[in-house]
């Protein structure tokens, strides 16, 4: 009997050895931040499609949608520093972003839904803590259960309806500082999916509605914008154009197109 429960844990050992030893990782080191938010980086010793360095990390502790979640990153060393970068929703995300200040290292790290960087510091506690071969488990599991898939994926509806939500927020400050009930709409065929991911699109369509609030800055302005913009759509285009027509304004823009804000003020003064 003993014989055969000392095989069995010898058995186990081995297997648990093996298993580790298979995952493809280097030694990790952690990172934390002032209110417990957390980021393991774990360098992986496979190298990506195009022969570029990977590592894991593992957030926690953000409140975003990277909690909990061990994501493929590419690294990108630079002069300066280094940049952990990972697909989220079609675009490159720059989770950890580490450069050279004054002789010492300064590491920020970005999620979801946070404007502002966390600032972060090593962690020798949690680095000694650290399971690669777990977090390294961890990702096979969300990469077979399609999870690091959806996550990575581009959401056409999820960006029109950020970016509407913008745009519809230009419209009210617009017609809260001229008194007006304009309605507006964005022609969404116009805009392409590489248009939607590189550009806000909220912030050229709101363009014109921003200098016609600052022209109700006068009473003459407020009572002429009042009696003669009633619609105003918004499309891109080839090229920039203004177009005004028995209350309707008509807005094609371009992404490449400069002081589209002062084309609009001079444009407005002059037809309205």
């Amino acid at each position: 009997m003993r014989s055969i429960l000392a095989t069995v844990i010898a058995v186990g050992v081995l297997c648990g050895t093996s298993a580790f030893a298979e995952a493809p990782v280097g030694a990790g080191k952690a990172y934390v931040g002032s209110e417990g938010e957390s980021v393991a980086v774990i360098p992986l010793t496979t190298k990506g499609p195009k022969g570029e360095k990977q590592a894991l990390l593992h957030v926690q502790g953000t409140d975003s949608e990277f909690d909990g979640k061990a994501l493929l990153h590419t690294i990108n060393e630079q002069s300066k520093g280094v940049d952990y970068v990972t697909q989220y929703k079609g675009e490159d995300f720059y989770t950890l972003v580490v450069r050279d200040s004054y002789g010492s290292k300064k590491y920020e790290l970005w999620v979801p839904s946070r404007r502002k960087a966390i600032s972060v510091s090593y962690d020798e506690k949690r680095t000694q803590a650290l399971k690669a071969g777990d977090i390294y488990e961890r990702y096979e599991k969300l990469q077979k259960d399609g999870t690091l898939a959806k996550l990575a994926a581009f959401n056409r509806k999820e960006r029109e309806a950020g970016q509407q939500q913008g745009f519809t927020e230009v419209l009210k400050s617009m017609n809260d500082a001229c008194g007006t009930k304009v309605t507006g709409t964005i022609d969404w065929k116009s805009v392409s999916d590489e248009l939607i991911k590189r550009y806000s699109i909220s912030s050229y369509c709101g363009g014109p509605l921003e200098t016609l609030g600052k022209l109700c800055g006068s009473p003459v302005g407020k009572r002429i914008i009042g009696s003669k913009v009633k619609t105003f759509t918004c499309q891109f285009g080839s090229e920039l154009k203004l177009e005004v027509k028995e209350g309707a304004v008509g807005f094609t823009t371009q992404q490449d197109a400069s002081n589209q804000e002062e084309y609009a003020k001079q444009f407005f003064e002059k037809n309205l």
